[in-house]
């Protein structure tokens, strides 16, 4: 079991965390400080839910046999992969994936068909990351420097 906690960093503030994965983690992880959600509401979007829904229900309720949905949950079965539960919280979507890595990778590319600012976390294991990697940046520094 997989337990993640998916967030959508405002644009604002995404060009900022580049390469500061690690602090953007720290920040967002839910340990129990006072802190935590001024934190999460400081960084993060509230999540335009229904987008999120539609996501779910277009990209990933095409390849599970059994969707379940009720107030704000959603439950989607794959008989060789597993289950994914899915709930959201005002910043946040939670999802808990149980089988197949598989499950994690449909979710995150169906995710990423909407926006590409969400970022994920899976604290019991410390992982962290971008579900769709950026691709650029706006930063001046970068037409001034170019490797070889």
């Amino acid at each position: 079991m997989r337990t993640y906690g998916i967030y959508k960093i405002k644009e604002m503030y995404q060009t900022f965390v580049l390469g500061r994965e690690r602090l953007l983690y720290d920040l967002l992880r839910a340990d129990g400080r006072e802190n935590h959600l001024q934190e999460v509401r400081y960084l993060c979007d509230r999540l335009e839910i229904r987008d999120v829904e539609q996501a779910i229900m277009s990209e990933l309720g095409k390849n599970f046999h059994t969707v379940e949905a009720g107030d704000m949950k959603y439950t989607l079965t794959h008989p060789l992969k597993g289950t994914i539960d899915i709930g959201f919280s005002s910043h946040a979507l939670h999802a808990v994936c149980h089988g197949s890595r598989m499950l994690d990778l449909d979710l995150f590319v169906a995710l990423s068909s909407v926006e590409d600012r969400y970022f994920a976390i899976m604290d019991e294991a410390g992982e962290w990351g971008w579900l769709k990697p950026v691709r650029y940046t706006s930063s001046p520094l970068e037409s001034q420097y170019v490797f070889v």
